[in-house]
């Protein structure tokens, strides 16, 4: 019998177009799916988090017979943060990070000092 509280971690194997299939010990935190009907394409974006305390993001998409799929990976790493797709990664300060979020969010630059605590909260609680 399991204690109470014990995270449970299986092993998981993500599939990318780019060729980069990724392999770790981990758990599903969260999911949700959308469904764009101009396109007729659903999306299923999962994000796990791995023994190692990384946040692996997966993005599922397809459209009739076509279908996309990629993954992201993101860890702290004193003081910054390391981001992968399996085959290329980048390191960014925390600022950074923040800013490419909301550029690539289209949220108003006006509105990231607003926003920006509760996107630092939401990380903080998912990284640790």
């Amino acid at each position: 019998m399991s204690k109470p509280g014990k995270v449970h971690f299986e092993q998981i194997s993500l599939s990318s177009d780019n060729g980069a299939d990724l392999q770790f010990n981990g758990r599903l935190f969260s999911e949700s799916s959308y469904y764009d009907e101009d396109s007729a394409t659903l999306t299923r974006l999962r994000l796990y988090i791995s023994d190692r305390n990384e946040q692996i993001y997966s993005i599922v998409s397809g459209s009739g017979q076509h279908k996309t799929r990629r993954h992201y990976m993101v860890a702290e790493e004193d003081g910054a943060y390391r981001i992968s797709n399996g085959v290329h990664t980048l390191r960014l300060p925390l600022e950074l990070l923040f800013s490419s979020v909301f550029g690539l969010c289209g949220i108003d630059p006006d509105r990231a000092d607003e926003l920006r605590p509760d996107f630092e909260e939401s990380l903080r609680l998912i990284v640790g």
